[in-house]
Protein backbone atom coordinates (compact mmCIF):
# COMPACT_ATOMS: atom_id res chain seq x y z
CA UNK A 1 0.00 0.00 0.00
CA UNK A 2 1.58 3.24 -1.19
CA UNK A 3 -0.13 5.31 1.52
CA UNK A 4 2.49 4.19 4.08
CA UNK A 5 4.86 6.96 2.87
CA UNK A 6 2.51 9.43 4.56
CA UNK A 7 2.62 7.68 7.95
CA UNK A 8 5.55 9.68 9.45
CA UNK A 9 3.71 12.94 8.77
CA UNK A 10 0.43 11.62 10.18
CA UNK A 11 2.14 10.30 13.32
CA UNK A 12 3.91 13.65 13.73
CA UNK A 13 0.59 15.52 13.39
CA UNK A 14 -1.16 13.26 15.91
CA UNK A 15 1.66 13.64 18.42
CA UNK A 16 1.52 17.43 18.16
CA UNK A 17 -2.25 17.40 18.58
CA UNK A 18 -2.61 14.91 21.44
CA UNK A 19 0.74 15.03 23.23
CA UNK A 20 2.67 18.25 22.45
CA UNK A 21 4.59 18.07 25.74
CA UNK A 22 7.01 15.50 24.30
CA UNK A 23 8.44 18.18 21.99
CA UNK A 24 9.94 19.91 25.00
CA UNK A 25 11.11 16.69 26.66
CA UNK A 26 13.17 15.18 23.80
CA UNK A 27 16.22 17.08 22.60
CA UNK A 28 17.88 16.69 19.21
CA UNK A 29 21.09 17.81 17.59
CA UNK A 30 20.10 20.85 15.52
CA UNK A 31 20.60 21.03 12.55
CA UNK A 32 22.81 17.94 12.43
CA UNK A 33 19.89 15.50 12.72
CA UNK A 34 18.07 16.98 9.74
CA UNK A 35 21.27 17.15 7.70
CA UNK A 36 21.88 13.46 8.39
CA UNK A 37 18.31 12.50 7.46
CA UNK A 38 18.32 14.45 4.20
CA UNK A 39 21.82 13.16 3.50
CA UNK A 40 20.60 9.56 3.69
CA UNK A 41 17.81 10.33 1.21
CA UNK A 42 20.34 12.07 -1.07
CA UNK A 43 22.79 9.17 -0.98
CA UNK A 44 20.18 6.46 -1.59
CA UNK A 45 18.51 8.46 -4.36
CA UNK A 46 21.86 9.16 -6.01
CA UNK A 47 22.95 5.51 -5.78
CA UNK A 48 19.80 4.35 -7.55
CA UNK A 49 19.68 7.42 -9.83
CA UNK A 50 16.26 8.53 -8.64
CA UNK A 51 16.86 12.23 -9.28
CA UNK A 52 13.28 13.39 -8.62
CA UNK A 53 13.88 12.96 -4.90
CA UNK A 54 16.63 15.61 -5.02
CA UNK A 55 14.09 18.35 -5.73
CA UNK A 56 12.10 17.52 -2.60
CA UNK A 57 15.23 17.27 -0.47
CA UNK A 58 16.14 20.77 -1.64
CA UNK A 59 12.61 21.97 -0.85
CA UNK A 60 12.62 20.59 2.69
CA UNK A 61 16.21 21.69 3.32
CA UNK A 62 15.61 25.22 2.06
CA UNK A 63 12.59 25.77 4.30
CA UNK A 64 14.32 24.26 7.33
CA UNK A 65 17.38 26.46 6.78
CA UNK A 66 15.14 29.53 6.54
CA UNK A 67 13.45 28.74 9.85
CA UNK A 68 16.78 28.09 11.58
CA UNK A 69 18.32 31.32 10.29
CA UNK A 70 15.20 33.19 11.33
CA UNK A 71 15.57 31.87 14.86
CA UNK A 72 19.23 32.85 14.99
CA UNK A 73 18.88 36.37 13.60
CA UNK A 74 17.84 39.21 15.93
CA UNK A 75 14.52 39.81 14.11
CA UNK A 76 11.93 42.15 15.54
CA UNK A 77 8.61 40.69 16.71
CA UNK A 78 6.84 42.12 13.64
CA UNK A 79 9.39 40.56 11.26
CA UNK A 80 9.03 37.16 12.96
CA UNK A 81 5.25 37.41 12.66
CA UNK A 82 5.51 38.27 8.95
CA UNK A 83 7.86 35.33 8.36
CA UNK A 84 5.42 32.83 9.88
CA UNK A 85 2.49 34.42 8.07
CA UNK A 86 4.37 34.11 4.77
CA UNK A 87 5.48 30.49 5.26
CA UNK A 88 2.01 28.88 4.77
CA UNK A 89 1.71 30.65 1.42
CA UNK A 90 5.18 29.59 0.30
CA UNK A 91 4.70 26.02 1.51
CA UNK A 92 1.35 25.62 -0.24
CA UNK A 93 2.21 27.28 -3.55
CA UNK A 94 5.68 25.77 -3.93
CA UNK A 95 4.53 22.26 -2.92
CA UNK A 96 1.68 22.28 -5.45
CA UNK A 97 3.90 23.60 -8.23
CA UNK A 98 6.62 21.07 -7.44
CA UNK A 99 4.06 18.25 -7.39
CA UNK A 100 1.97 18.96 -10.47
CA UNK A 101 4.30 20.75 -12.89
CA UNK A 102 6.56 18.68 -15.08
CA UNK A 103 10.16 18.87 -13.91
CA UNK A 104 13.23 18.59 -16.13
CA UNK A 105 15.97 16.03 -15.65
CA UNK A 106 18.10 17.15 -12.71
CA UNK A 107 21.48 16.98 -14.47
CA UNK A 108 20.54 19.69 -16.99
CA UNK A 109 20.79 23.45 -16.85
CA UNK A 110 17.09 23.86 -16.03
CA UNK A 111 17.16 21.04 -13.52
CA UNK A 112 20.11 22.48 -11.61
CA UNK A 113 18.52 25.95 -11.66
CA UNK A 114 15.27 24.63 -10.16
CA UNK A 115 17.20 22.64 -7.54
CA UNK A 116 19.16 25.73 -6.47
CA UNK A 117 16.00 27.88 -6.48
CA UNK A 118 14.14 25.44 -4.23
CA UNK A 119 17.03 25.46 -1.75
CA UNK A 120 17.61 29.23 -1.72
CA UNK A 121 14.34 31.03 -2.53
CA UNK A 122 12.80 30.38 0.92
CA UNK A 123 15.65 32.47 2.37
CA UNK A 124 14.09 35.50 0.69
CA UNK A 125 11.28 35.27 3.25
CA UNK A 126 13.78 36.66 5.77
CA UNK A 127 13.64 39.93 3.82
CA UNK A 128 10.79 42.00 5.30
CA UNK A 129 9.43 43.32 1.92
CA UNK A 130 9.06 39.77 0.54
CA UNK A 131 7.54 38.43 3.74
CA UNK A 132 5.09 41.36 3.86
CA UNK A 133 3.78 40.63 0.35
CA UNK A 134 3.23 36.93 1.02
CA UNK A 135 1.75 37.66 4.44
CA UNK A 136 -1.00 39.67 2.72
CA UNK A 137 -2.00 36.48 0.85
CA UNK A 138 -2.12 34.38 4.01
CA UNK A 139 -5.21 32.11 3.70
CA UNK A 140 -5.07 31.32 7.41
CA UNK A 141 -5.91 34.95 8.16
CA UNK A 142 -8.85 34.92 5.75
CA UNK A 143 -10.26 31.72 7.26
CA UNK A 144 -10.11 33.01 10.83
CA UNK A 145 -13.42 34.53 11.97
CA UNK A 146 -13.31 37.81 13.93
CA UNK A 147 -14.27 36.01 17.16
CA UNK A 148 -11.22 33.80 16.78
CA UNK A 149 -8.70 36.57 16.17
CA UNK A 150 -7.81 36.80 19.86
CA UNK A 151 -7.29 33.03 20.21
CA UNK A 152 -3.77 31.91 21.08
CA UNK A 153 -4.19 28.93 18.73
CA UNK A 154 -3.82 29.41 14.95
CA UNK A 155 -7.37 28.29 14.08
CA UNK A 156 -7.26 29.77 10.58
CA UNK A 157 -4.04 27.90 9.83
CA UNK A 158 -5.59 24.67 11.13
CA UNK A 159 -8.65 25.11 8.89
CA UNK A 160 -6.45 25.81 5.87
CA UNK A 161 -4.22 22.80 6.57
CA UNK A 162 -7.19 20.44 7.01
CA UNK A 163 -9.01 21.80 3.93
CA UNK A 164 -6.05 21.74 1.55
CA UNK A 165 -4.68 18.50 2.96
CA UNK A 166 -8.08 16.83 2.67
CA UNK A 167 -8.60 17.88 -0.95
CA UNK A 168 -5.07 16.85 -1.91
CA UNK A 169 -5.35 13.47 -0.14
CA UNK A 170 -8.73 12.82 -1.81
CA UNK A 171 -7.14 13.47 -5.20
CA UNK A 172 -4.30 11.07 -4.42
CA UNK A 173 -6.74 8.36 -3.32
CA UNK A 174 -8.84 8.86 -6.47
CA UNK A 175 -5.75 8.58 -8.66
CA UNK A 176 -4.37 5.57 -6.71
CA UNK A 177 -1.19 7.62 -6.42
CA UNK A 178 2.28 6.21 -5.89
CA UNK A 179 4.19 6.30 -2.61
CA UNK A 180 6.31 9.11 -4.08
CA UNK A 181 3.19 11.25 -4.66
CA UNK A 182 2.06 10.57 -1.09
CA UNK A 183 5.49 11.60 0.19
CA UNK A 184 4.94 15.04 -1.41
CA UNK A 185 1.71 15.43 0.53
CA UNK A 186 3.43 14.18 3.68
CA UNK A 187 6.34 16.63 3.36
CA UNK A 188 3.93 19.54 2.98
CA UNK A 189 1.79 18.36 5.91
CA UNK A 190 4.82 17.88 8.16
CA UNK A 191 5.96 21.47 7.68
CA UNK A 192 2.43 22.88 7.99
CA UNK A 193 2.07 21.07 11.33
CA UNK A 194 5.33 22.71 12.41
CA UNK A 195 3.65 26.10 11.96
CA UNK A 196 0.86 24.93 14.28
CA UNK A 197 3.48 23.96 16.90
CA UNK A 198 5.88 26.82 16.22
CA UNK A 199 6.05 27.78 19.91
CA UNK A 200 8.09 24.63 20.61
CA UNK A 201 11.81 25.11 20.08
CA UNK A 202 12.55 21.90 18.15
CA UNK A 203 9.28 21.62 16.23
CA UNK A 204 10.94 22.53 12.93
CA UNK A 205 13.52 19.76 13.38
CA UNK A 206 10.87 17.12 14.08
CA UNK A 207 8.84 18.34 11.08
CA UNK A 208 11.84 18.10 8.75
CA UNK A 209 12.61 14.61 10.09
CA UNK A 210 9.02 13.49 9.43
CA UNK A 211 9.22 14.88 5.88
CA UNK A 212 12.58 13.15 5.31
CA UNK A 213 11.23 9.84 6.65
CA UNK A 214 8.31 10.01 4.21
CA UNK A 215 10.67 10.61 1.29
CA UNK A 216 12.89 7.72 2.40
CA UNK A 217 9.91 5.33 2.67
CA UNK A 218 8.75 6.35 -0.79
CA UNK A 219 12.26 5.76 -2.10
CA UNK A 220 12.29 2.28 -0.52
CA UNK A 221 8.95 1.53 -2.19
CA UNK A 222 10.38 2.62 -5.54
CA UNK A 223 13.41 0.37 -5.09
CA UNK A 224 11.20 -2.61 -4.30
CA UNK A 225 9.16 -1.96 -7.42
CA UNK A 226 12.26 -1.69 -9.58
CA UNK A 227 13.50 -4.98 -8.16
CA UNK A 228 10.25 -6.93 -8.19
CA UNK A 229 7.73 -5.27 -10.55
CA UNK A 230 7.90 -5.44 -14.35
CA UNK A 231 7.54 -1.91 -15.67
CA UNK A 232 5.85 -2.86 -18.95
CA UNK A 233 3.06 -5.10 -17.63
CA UNK A 234 2.85 -3.97 -14.00
CA UNK A 235 3.14 -7.60 -12.87
CA UNK A 236 5.68 -8.98 -10.39
CA UNK A 237 8.71 -10.29 -12.25
CA UNK A 238 10.85 -13.41 -12.06
CA UNK A 239 12.67 -12.52 -8.84
CA UNK A 240 9.34 -12.21 -7.01
CA UNK A 241 8.14 -15.49 -8.59
CA UNK A 242 11.15 -17.47 -7.38
CA UNK A 243 10.64 -16.12 -3.88
CA UNK A 244 6.97 -17.19 -4.03
CA UNK A 245 7.81 -20.68 -5.30
CA UNK A 246 10.09 -21.27 -2.33
CA UNK A 247 7.02 -21.04 -0.06
CA UNK A 248 4.36 -22.87 -2.08
CA UNK A 249 1.58 -24.53 -0.13
CA UNK A 250 1.05 -28.29 -0.34
CA UNK A 251 -2.06 -27.75 -2.43
CA UNK A 252 -0.81 -25.48 -5.20
CA UNK A 253 -0.42 -25.40 -8.96
CA UNK A 254 1.77 -23.56 -11.43
CA UNK A 255 1.08 -22.61 -15.05
CA UNK A 256 3.50 -21.41 -17.73
CA UNK A 257 1.92 -19.19 -20.37
CA UNK A 258 3.42 -18.11 -23.69
CA UNK A 259 2.25 -15.86 -26.55
CA UNK A 260 2.00 -17.90 -29.75
CA UNK A 261 4.32 -16.91 -32.64
CA UNK A 262 5.40 -13.78 -30.75
CA UNK A 263 8.66 -13.39 -32.67
CA UNK A 264 6.85 -13.45 -36.03
CA UNK A 265 4.32 -11.00 -34.62
CA UNK A 266 7.12 -8.63 -33.57
CA UNK A 267 8.85 -8.94 -36.94
CA UNK A 268 5.65 -8.16 -38.81
CA UNK A 269 4.17 -5.34 -36.71
CA UNK A 270 7.17 -4.01 -34.79
CA UNK A 271 8.28 -4.07 -31.17
CA UNK A 272 5.90 -1.27 -30.12
CA UNK A 273 2.93 -3.44 -31.07
CA UNK A 274 4.64 -6.37 -29.34
CA UNK A 275 4.79 -4.29 -26.17
CA UNK A 276 1.12 -3.46 -26.67
CA UNK A 277 0.35 -7.19 -26.69
CA UNK A 278 2.31 -7.77 -23.48
CA UNK A 279 0.57 -4.86 -21.73
CA UNK A 280 -2.81 -6.25 -22.80
CA UNK A 281 -1.92 -9.69 -21.49
CA UNK A 282 -0.68 -8.20 -18.21
CA UNK A 283 -3.98 -6.32 -17.79
CA UNK A 284 -6.10 -9.40 -18.51
CA UNK A 285 -4.12 -11.51 -16.05
CA UNK A 286 -4.41 -8.85 -13.33
CA UNK A 287 -8.17 -8.63 -13.85
CA UNK A 288 -8.66 -12.38 -13.45
CA UNK A 289 -8.98 -13.76 -9.94
CA UNK A 290 -7.94 -17.14 -8.64
CA UNK A 291 -4.20 -16.91 -9.24
CA UNK A 292 -1.15 -14.72 -8.87
CA UNK A 293 0.42 -13.69 -12.20
CA UNK A 294 4.12 -13.01 -12.83
CA UNK A 295 6.10 -12.02 -15.89
CA UNK A 296 8.68 -14.78 -16.25
CA UNK A 297 10.58 -13.09 -19.07
CA UNK A 298 10.08 -12.09 -22.70
CA UNK A 299 6.60 -13.23 -23.77
CA UNK A 300 6.39 -15.87 -21.01
CA UNK A 301 4.21 -15.51 -17.92
CA UNK A 302 3.75 -17.71 -14.86
CA UNK A 303 0.54 -18.19 -12.91
CA UNK A 304 0.56 -19.52 -9.34
CA UNK A 305 -2.60 -21.13 -7.92
CA UNK A 306 -3.24 -21.81 -4.26
CA UNK A 307 -5.26 -25.00 -4.85
CA UNK A 308 -4.73 -28.26 -6.76
CA UNK A 309 -8.23 -28.83 -8.18
CA UNK A 310 -7.44 -29.81 -11.79
CA UNK A 311 -10.99 -29.29 -13.05
CA UNK A 312 -11.17 -25.80 -11.57
CA UNK A 313 -7.68 -25.13 -12.93
CA UNK A 314 -8.65 -26.13 -16.48
CA UNK A 315 -11.82 -24.02 -16.45
CA UNK A 316 -10.02 -20.89 -15.27
CA UNK A 317 -7.13 -21.28 -17.73
CA UNK A 318 -9.58 -21.92 -20.54
CA UNK A 319 -11.34 -18.68 -19.59
CA UNK A 320 -8.04 -16.78 -19.80
CA UNK A 321 -7.14 -18.40 -23.12
CA UNK A 322 -10.56 -17.59 -24.59
CA UNK A 323 -10.52 -13.98 -23.44
CA UNK A 324 -7.13 -13.37 -25.05
CA UNK A 325 -8.03 -15.18 -28.29
CA UNK A 326 -11.27 -13.25 -28.72
CA UNK A 327 -9.86 -9.83 -27.89
CA UNK A 328 -9.69 -7.52 -30.96
CA UNK A 329 -6.38 -5.72 -30.48
CA UNK A 330 -6.39 -2.37 -32.26
CA UNK A 331 -3.02 -1.52 -33.73
CA UNK A 332 -1.91 1.98 -32.78
CA UNK A 333 -1.12 4.46 -35.49
CA UNK A 334 2.64 4.66 -36.14
CA UNK A 335 2.48 8.47 -36.12
CA UNK A 336 -0.04 10.33 -34.00
CA UNK A 337 -0.72 14.10 -34.04
CA UNK A 338 1.34 15.90 -31.41
CA UNK A 339 -1.54 18.06 -30.14
CA UNK A 340 -4.87 16.84 -28.77
CA UNK A 341 -6.76 19.30 -31.01
CA UNK A 342 -5.26 17.86 -34.19
CA UNK A 343 -5.87 14.38 -32.86
CA UNK A 344 -9.59 15.10 -32.41
CA UNK A 345 -9.83 16.60 -35.90
CA UNK A 346 -8.17 13.53 -37.39
CA UNK A 347 -10.60 11.14 -35.73
CA UNK A 348 -13.31 9.90 -38.04
CA UNK A 349 -11.45 10.99 -41.18
CA UNK A 350 -9.25 7.90 -41.28
CA UNK A 351 -10.29 4.36 -41.90
CA UNK A 352 -10.92 2.21 -38.88
CA UNK A 353 -7.78 1.08 -37.09
CA UNK A 354 -6.60 -2.36 -38.08
CA UNK A 355 -7.29 -5.04 -35.50
CA UNK A 356 -5.44 -8.29 -34.95
CA UNK A 357 -5.90 -11.22 -32.62
CA UNK A 358 -3.27 -13.01 -30.63
CA UNK A 359 -3.40 -16.40 -28.97
CA UNK A 360 -1.65 -17.97 -26.02
CA UNK A 361 -0.71 -21.50 -25.02
CA UNK A 362 -0.81 -22.63 -21.41
CA UNK A 363 0.78 -25.56 -19.59
CA UNK A 364 -0.07 -26.23 -15.94
CA UNK A 365 0.78 -28.79 -13.29
CA UNK A 366 -0.17 -29.37 -9.66
CA UNK A 367 2.44 -29.46 -6.92
CA UNK A 368 3.82 -32.84 -5.89
CA UNK A 369 5.22 -33.57 -2.38
CA UNK A 370 8.88 -33.58 -3.41
CA UNK A 371 8.67 -30.61 -5.81
CA UNK A 372 11.21 -27.81 -5.76
CA UNK A 373 10.82 -24.44 -7.47
CA UNK A 374 12.85 -25.67 -10.44
CA UNK A 375 11.09 -29.00 -10.78
CA UNK A 376 7.56 -27.62 -10.79
CA UNK A 377 8.51 -24.91 -13.28
CA UNK A 378 10.17 -27.50 -15.52
CA UNK A 379 7.08 -29.71 -15.51
CA UNK A 380 4.80 -26.75 -16.24
CA UNK A 381 7.11 -25.74 -19.09
CA UNK A 382 6.96 -29.26 -20.51
CA UNK A 383 3.16 -29.07 -20.48
CA UNK A 384 3.37 -25.69 -22.23
CA UNK A 385 5.51 -27.31 -24.93
CA UNK A 386 2.89 -30.06 -25.26
CA UNK A 387 0.17 -27.45 -25.79
CA UNK A 388 2.23 -25.77 -28.50
CA UNK A 389 3.05 -29.08 -30.15
CA UNK A 390 -0.66 -29.96 -30.19
CA UNK A 391 -1.46 -26.86 -32.24
CA UNK A 392 -1.14 -23.85 -29.92
CA UNK A 393 -4.00 -21.73 -28.52
CA UNK A 394 -4.86 -24.43 -26.02
CA UNK A 395 -4.46 -25.53 -22.40
CA UNK A 396 -2.51 -28.57 -21.21
CA UNK A 397 -2.87 -29.71 -17.58
CA UNK A 398 -1.40 -32.84 -16.03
Amino acid sequence: MTFFAALPAIIWALMVWFYPEWLASVSLSVPGTVSAALGVVFLVAAFFRQWQWFYWCAWVGGIYATVQLGLQQPLAQEEVSQLYDALPVWLSLSALLLTFLKKPVLLTGKGILIFVALATLPLSLLLPPVAQVLALLNPAEVLTLPDWQQSSFAIGLLIWTVAMGGIWATYLLYKSASAFAWSHWAAWLSLMVFLLAVQYQQASTWAALAASAGLLLALADQMLKLAYIDELTGLPQRRALMSQLQHLRKRSAVCMLDVDHFKKFNDRYGHEVGDQVLRLLGRILKEHGGFKAYRYGGEEFTLVFFHNDEEKLKNLLESVRSQVANYPLKLREPSRPESKTKGKEARGKKEKSKTVKVTISLGATVKEPDDTADSILKRADENLYSAKKAGRNRVSVC
